[in-house]
């Protein structure tokens, strides 16, 4: 009779034991998971601004040169006001 009640309380334990430890593997892997989706997004948009920049160019107001939007100023006439400049897309 003791060792039946033993035997139950050991295996509720043990099935408890279980279940806690695949909740904290699920939680775990799940977390995991996001971060793993958002340094995917940094790494897309990172590469998206990084093409956009070098496509997008800057022409000054005052000097009429034309830079690239990665620069804080003019490299001519050291003046800080960006008008910016599409690139043209081809029509066929």
């Amino acid at each position: 009779m003791a060792t039946s009640i033993a035997v139950e309380i050991i295996l509720i334990f043990s099935t408890m034991f279980i279940a806690v430890t695949i909740a904290a593997l699920w939680f775990a892997f799940s977390a995991s998971k996001l971060k793993h989706k958002r340094d995917l997004q940094e790494k897309k948009m990172n590469i998206i601004d990084k093409h956009f920049n070098d496509m997008l160019r800057i022409e000054c107001p005052y000097c009429r040169t034309i830079y690239f939007a990665n620069r804080s100023e003019c490299p001519n006439c050291k003046a800080n006001t960006k008008r910016i400049l599409f690139p043209e897309i081809p029509i066929t």
